[in-house]
């Protein structure tokens, strides 16, 4: 028997998890306030429960949270298209100014030109004036040559 070998196994037998839930753990002695595991342990609904609230609570956070990041996003663009509009406007009534300076001085020159025109109308005409008097003048004396004999009737003189 020395070349033999003698080999041991031990035979456990598994229970359901609701009968060793039930039973004392081996070796183990039970308390006197407690009865059993099952009875203190906290349910498992009212875990699954407020965990559930507090996944609706961030779901709800992040879901406001997200609307108004792209609300800002939106108002910002909006700023954006309105500065964007402000600078055109700004840069176009620049434009206009500058237009409406550039017809001014156009008009003063037109002005200035109308002014001279005028004037040199009003030079003619007295100009015209004293060339008809001068030539009634000359007609006069003429005339008055005539009388006297000096001039023959074509303006010549004898």
């Amino acid at each position: 028997m020395s070349n033999e070998e003698v080999i041991y196994s031990s035979l456990r037998v598994l229970q359901p998890p609701l009968e060793s839930q039930n039973r004392l753990r081996p070796g183990a002695t039970q308390r006197p306030g407690k009865k059993d595991d099952k009875e203190f342990s906290v349910p498992w609904h009212l875990i699954t429960a407020t965990l559930g609230i507090f996944c609706l609570l961030l779901l709800v956070t992040v879901t406001v949270l997200g609307t108004k990041i792209l609300q800002c996003i939106q108002e910002k663009h909006q700023q954006e298209e309105f500065l964007r509009n402000l600078h055109q406007n700004c840069h176009n009534i620049q434009n206009d100014a500058y237009l409406k300076e550039k017809l001014l001085n156009k008009t003063l020159k037109y002005d200035i030109l109308i002014n001279e025109t005028l004037h040199q109308k009003k030079e003619l005409d007295s100009l015209f004036i004293e060339k008809k008097r001068c030539h009634r003048k000359q007609e006069r004396f003429s005339k008055s040559l005539q009388n006297t004999g000096i001039l023959d009737t074509e303006g010549n003189l004898e």
